[in-house]
């Protein structure tokens, strides 16, 4: 075996040395950790619905994110125990193609959740640990949509509002990059029930349910301090 070769060989182990320190380190009995993560999309796409007499056409774009901050004790060596907030909007433009009587129908929806959230990492080798998540809580849905055309009818408008108690659940992997940082994917899953009504412009309000089964990838980074 050369040189060139052993020099590489021991660089290799020495990181990896390391790295299982960066991670033990990190998830120590006391200290705390807290840090973001989420994912922001754009959506542009095109509808042609075939009619009797032709077709109709449209236009849709707008975009979507998700925001979510998870901070914790570390309360047991590679067990954290805090809370979870989470908020995603949704915005969506709608108009005909081609709108020679500019057309436009608009809508946002808007969900937040807060609640208690517990975390436990399994080691794996080098720098890397998986971990399994869940939280439970409190959620707010919040729903506008928009529709607004020429003549002199006023522009039409729905608002729905519901809450109620919401859970995820969660499985991810993290690299822990020194002791104090660690980069990190997790694949979540949203559940619940909230309750509510939806509204008209000025008619009566209607009761709303809103059952929640939604599955997110979140992208980001958590801190550890102690």
């Amino acid at each position: 075996m050369n040189i060139k070769k052993i020099f590489l060989l021991v660089l290799f182990l020495s990181s990896l040395i390391y790295s299982q320190q960066n991670r033990d380190e990190a998830l120590k009995l006391g200290g705390w950790s807290g840090g973001l993560a989420g994912w922001l999309g754009w959506e542009n796409f095109t509808t042609n619905v075939n009619l009797e007499n032709g077709s109709d056409k449209a236009k849709v774009d707008g975009y979507n994110f998700i925001f979510s901050s998870r901070n914790g004790s570390i309360v047991e060596t590679n067990a954290v125990f805090g809370f979870d907030f989470q908020w995603r909007e949704k915005h969506r433009t709608n108009k005909p193609d081609p709108n020679p009587s500019d057309l436009i129908e608009t809508s946002k929806d808007k969900v937040w959740f807060i609640g208690l959230w517990a975390r436990y990492y399994i080691p794996w080798g080098g720098n890397f640990a998986m971990f399994f998540e869940g939280s439970g809580g409190y959620a707010v849905f919040d729903q506008e949509t928009f529709y607004d055309g020429p003549g002199e009818a006023a522009p039409q408008s729905t608002e729905s509002f519901a809450n109620g108690f919401a859970y995820n659940a969660g499985i991810g992997v993290s690299h822990f990059v020194s002791t104090n940082v660690a980069f990190e994917i997790t694949g979540r899953w949203e559940g619940g029930s909230l309750n509510g009504d939806t509204q008209s412009n000025d008619e009566l309000k209607n009761d709303l349910n809103v059952k929640l089964g939604n599955i997110f990838i979140l992208f980001g980074f958590q801190i550890y301090l102690r």
